[in-house]
């Protein structure tokens, strides 16, 4: 062969080449990769920590409602025992002791209308028997009937208020003292069903939250056995 006709060959051989690198250069750059995927083991994980966080919250509400309650159940206990104190003192010592007062000052009153009345009668006797302008008998005998007057005022409104001291102020206090225990009593008793609910509901919780936990330990240790 010719030297002319080798290079012709040669010429028409790397043609193909040449086209092949000058498609490479003028095409656009690849996209860069993307992120790897989540691995399976590392969702369990996230799972399993949020099991974790979740069981501890419950179980910490479930102590935090029993103290609750204790407190709670200890505050009205000590309230029911106070309106009971107030209630017996009232009974025992209060009722008694206002009524003895009215009493003696009803009897005070009592005697003072009777002083009164004796005084008038001592001066009605002792102007009887002297000698005395008239005038002066009318001005004292007056002022004797006067006090006698206003004693026996003094008298009416004592007996009412003694009146109304037995029959309606001192019941009545008696009645809302015993109301008060009644209602201490009630706040009691109810509240032994509602803490019953209460604790229960938590202990539902916290059960729930630990059959979670067991399910995420589950899917991470068998997220963490595959290859």
């Amino acid at each position: 062969m010719r030297t002319s006709d080798r290079l012709r060959l040669r010429s028409l051989l790397a043609l193909p080449l040449l086209l092949c690198a000058l498609s490479c250069q003028s095409a656009p750059p690849t996209a860069k990769a993307s992120a790897p995927p989540t691995m399976p083991h590392e969702d369990s994980a996230g799972a399993l920590a949020t099991a974790q966080d979740k069981l501890a919250i419950a179980k910490l509400q479930l102590e935090l409602g029993q103290q609750r309650a204790e407190s709670n159940r200890a505050r009205k206990q000590v309230e029911l025992e106070l309106a009971r104190g107030e209630l017996a003192q009232f009974d025992e010592c209060d009722a008694p002791s206002q009524l003895a007062r009215s009493k003696l000052e009803l009897t005070r009153h009592r005697d003072a209308l009777v002083e009164q009345q004796e005084e008038l009668a001592q001066l009605e006797m002792l102007y009887e028997k002297q000698d005395l302008a008239d005038k002066t008998r009318e001005i004292v005998l007056q002022r004797g009937q006067r006090r006698v007057a206003r004693a026996q005022e003094d008298l009416a409104l004592a007996e009412r208020d003694a009146k109304t001291l037995e029959e309606r102020s001192l019941p009545r206090q008696h009645a809302r003292l015993k109301l008060e225990v009644e209602a201490k009593t009630r706040e009691l008793a109810q509240l032994q069903p509602e803490e019953a609910a209460a604790t229960l509901e938590k202990h539902m919780a916290v059960r729930a939250a630990e059959a979670d936990l067991r399910a995420a330990e589950a899917k991470a240790g068998g997220a963490g056995a595959k290859p």
